[in-house]
């Protein structure tokens, strides 16, 4: 697809194919990949051929002569090729289908690519050689047990430590580390182990770690610990699912900077060397299977997880998931970072799990069993054998009480795998919930929904779903993660990095204010008739605005979507206008009454201006009520445009980053300077309100104005308008504007996580009734 073959195309949920379950359709892309090699064949010697991930389903053949065939797109297939492959030029041809029937098991949210995208390369192994092996570790106090099962036809030879022991053929060996370094996030210390038979040598790496549940605790080493999570999917915003060793690494030298010590390979495994990287680096992986049914619950046009759950109790899929589970366990058996294993993702929970989940408790006892798809199961199946531990996805923090830590039938440790849903200006509720996990030793943290963007680059710019002229997509529902698709840090994760670092406050500093002097000039105010703002400020007869001063009740975030349709289609925000209803002068300017209303409406605010006005300024005292019919309201406030050659601006708020009422952990409160190019964060693939600063006492626009006010307010100086920022749909579309956007909110609710999580909670919301004093000096 990223190559012009078939086209691009991302989903959620719903199957991007018709569900003619078990069947797929007979319209199903395929391509045919060739090319030659140049082997020389050894006697006594075997050659292995494998793909360590094609998409979805493959035939292969070398020299003409049919292999085998796999399906499982996140597995490493391997093929013995011995008997076909010649001495000199051989040709292997490799045919992959687009659908197959793991593809209802393989309805992750992701862009949905086709074709080979992780190595395939050959083994040369000798006819006798070392097929399988196994270590475990163990502590007692201050030693380390380390135990080896030889799953070989040959005897080996263990060097660890400086030791050497024997072990044979298909047999058992233990011997200790004496004062052991413990593997730990924090300290991933690892030893050099040498695997030798009579002609192979193999390297690996051990950590000395130890994983246990103890009653409602999740504990390493002996010592309970918080798992400070992302989610994260292999991609790339050029090469698609294709990942290099380096973009690996680099995202999790990303990770360690912003104090993440845990990833959730979402929604399958991630390329092998990846937890080799986290094995150095020290990061905790929960290891996924390769399952995910969430088409099953929209395959007749609505959402409805009983449809799902018929899928689960069909045991037609069990050899299917079962091979999932194998594959994740025999690849991932001995990394060291892999502490759990999860059993999948939104794929519900029913008989098809039962082989596959009972071969993972058998093969492995040293990891936990993660799985949240029991939460929407049938109950009976709430408490299955098969889990060791509670997991949920976007709980408010009143379930999480109910469900968990006030239930005294819960007694399994808690996490929420997937929480603060990451898209766009969001992730302003994360240092709640780590109020409650660091206070709850039940609670073993949590993983933000999701690492980085997935958009497709071009000379445009990104590009995201419904770009590719697809029927059926999710529109940017794929832009959701804490940092761009180029990988640069948004203020969401900067936010989780200061919360995961175990900052859950920033307090209002006492900063005094610059001294403010008017420039000298007296101005001429002169208020539109109709809204009872100011429409022209004159100083010495130059106008000082370039667009007039009006109300503004609207904005968009990624995380506002689900309210969008209260918002334009109940309350009509987006038609609502200001009406004067009365004006009176007063010994010092004029008194306003009006209302912000649309057409067949009652006003959804009422609100009352006294203007104070003296020669070089004006102070306007605001009092609103919001009418009791309206219950959120995105913003309320005023807005204007100020002329360009006014770029510098300063003021004492939260910052330097973008901040709102739910998120400014990671800011600090103090004197910042700025400008509207650097203000605004152009990071958002899909353009939304940003550069807000929140708890502004001071507000100085270059040469052009002053203000303060009485209480702490909002603000953000922008090279767009609230109407630009909601009506935009990617970021290169952004018009280019002769005047510089000023936005003065007397309310701004919080930004939260609504796009996929819970409510904004209330108190985060713009209260009913407030007002302030804006004193402005030109």
């Amino acid at each position: 697809q990223m190559h012009g073959y078939d086209r691009i195309q991302y989903s959620n949920v719903r199957y991007p194919f018709p569900v003619l379950y078990p069947h797929v359709s007979r319209e199903n892309p395929t391509w045919h990949y060739r090319r030659t090699f140049t082997l020389q064949k050894r006697e006594g010697e075997k050659y292995y051929l494998n793909f360590e991930g094609v998409d979805s389903a493959f035939h292969l053949y070398i020299n003409g002569v049919r292999i085998g065939y796999s399906q499982i797109s996140h597995a490493t297939s391997e093929f013995d090729i011995t008997a076909a492959v010649c001495d000199g030029e051989n040709r292997i041809d490799v045919i992959v289908h687009k659908w197959c029937i793991s593809s209802y098991l393989e309805c992750q949210d992701k862009f949905r690519f086709s074709g080979i995208f992780r190595d395939v390369y050959i083994l040369s192994r000798p006819e006798v050689h070392i097929t399988d092996f196994r270590f475990t570790t163990e502590l007692d106090g201050d030693t380390g047990i380390f135990t080896f099962y030889n799953e070989s036809p040959v005897d080996l030879s263990l060097t660890l430590d400086g030791k050497s022991v024997p072990v044979k053929a298909n047999e058992i060996a233990t011997f200790t580390v004496e004062n052991v370094k413990k593997w730990t996030a924090e300290e991933p210390t690892l030893y050099p182990l040498v695997i030798e038979s009579e002609n192979e040598v193999i390297y690996e790496q051990v950590g000395f770690r130890r994983v246990t549940i103890d009653g409602k605790v999740f504990k390493l080493n002996g010592k309970p610990i918080k798992l400070k999570g992302v989610n994260r999917h292999d991609f790339h915003p050029e090469r698609a699912a294709a990942v290099t060793l380096d973009d690996c690494a680099l995202d999790l030298t990303l990770m360690k900077e912003l104090n993440v010590n845990t990833v959730r390979t979402s929604h399958y495994p991630n390329c092998p060397e990846f937890y080799l990287i986290c094995d150095v680096l020290g990061i905790y992986a929960i290891d996924e299977a390769d399952v995910e049914m969430h088409g099953a619950c929209t395959r007749q046009g609505l959402y409805d997880i009983p449809l799902g759950e018929e899928y689960t109790e069909d045991e037609f899929f069990t050899p299917g998931i079962t091979d999932r589970h194998v594959a994740l366990v025999e690849r991932d058996k001995n990394r060291t970072s892999v502490i759990i294993w999860s059993l999948g993702n939104e794929s519900y929970f029913g008989k098809s799990f039962f082989e596959g989940a009972t071969y993972i408790r058998g093969r492995d006892t040293t990891r936990p069993i993660h799985y949240e798809g029991v939460q929407n199961a049938d109950p009976k199946y709430y408490y299955s054998e098969h889990v060791d531990m509670v997991s949920m996805m976007y709980p408010s923090i009143e379930k999480i009480h109910t469900d968990v830590l006030d239930n005294p039938e819960e007694t399994r440790p808690f996490i929420m795998c997937e929480y603060t849903h990451a898209m766009g200006n969001s992730s302003g509720d994360i240092a709640d919930y780590w109020k409650l996990i660091y206070q709850n030793e039940q609670m073993m943290g949590a993983c933000v929904w999701e690492w980085a963007d997935h958009a497709i680059k071009t000379d445009k710019g990104y590009l995201y779903g419904g770009d590719f002229n697809e029927d059926i997509h999710d529109g940017n529902f794929c832009c959701d993660g804490l940092l761009t698709p180029d990988r640069k840090f948004k203020s969401a994760a900067l936010e989780m990095k200061a919360v995961y670092g175990g900052k859950l406050t920033s307090d209002i500093k006492d900063i005094p204010l610059p001294e403010i002097a008017p420039m000298g000039k007296e101005v001429r105010i002169t208020l539109d008739e109709r809204t009872g703002l100011p429409c022209s400020i004159l100083r010495a007869d130059k106008e000082l605005l370039r667009v007039p001063m009006h109300f503004n009740v609207r904005r968009y975030t990624d995380n506002d979507r689900n309210l969008l349709p209260l918002w334009y289609e109940r309350y009509l925000l987006h038609l609502a206008r200001s009406y004067v209803l009365d004006k009176k002068e007063t010994e010092s300017g004029w008194q306003i009454t009006g209302a912000i209303a649309a057409p067949s409406l009652e006003p959804a605010v009422r609100y009352t201006i006294d203007y104070t006005i003296d020669p070089c300024g004006m102070t306007m005292h605001i009092t609103y009520e919001i009418a009791n019919y309206v219950n959120s309201l995105p913003r309320l406030g005023i807005e204007f445009g100020v002329d360009k050659k006014h770029r510098a601006f300063s003021y004492i708020g939260y910052g330097p980053t973008e901040t709102y009422v739910d998120k400014h952990v990671a800011a600090e409160y103090g004197l910042y300077h700025s400008t509207p190019e650097e203000n605004y964060d152009r990071g958002y693939v899909r353009p939304q309100e940003s550069g807000s600063h929140y708890a502004t006492k001071y507000l100085a626009i270059d040469g052009l104005m002053t203000l303060t006010a009485d209480a702490p307010f909002s603000q953000s100086v922008n090279p767009y308008t609230t109407e630009q920022l909601c009506d935009t749909k990617h970021d290169f579309e952004l018009p280019s504007n002769d005047f510089y956007n000023v936005c003065i909110d007397l309310g701004m609710r919080g930004v939260g996580s609504h796009s996929c999580g819970p409510t904004l909670d209330e108190k985060y919301e713009i209260e009913k009734k407030g007002e302030n004093t804006f004193r402005f000096v030109f």
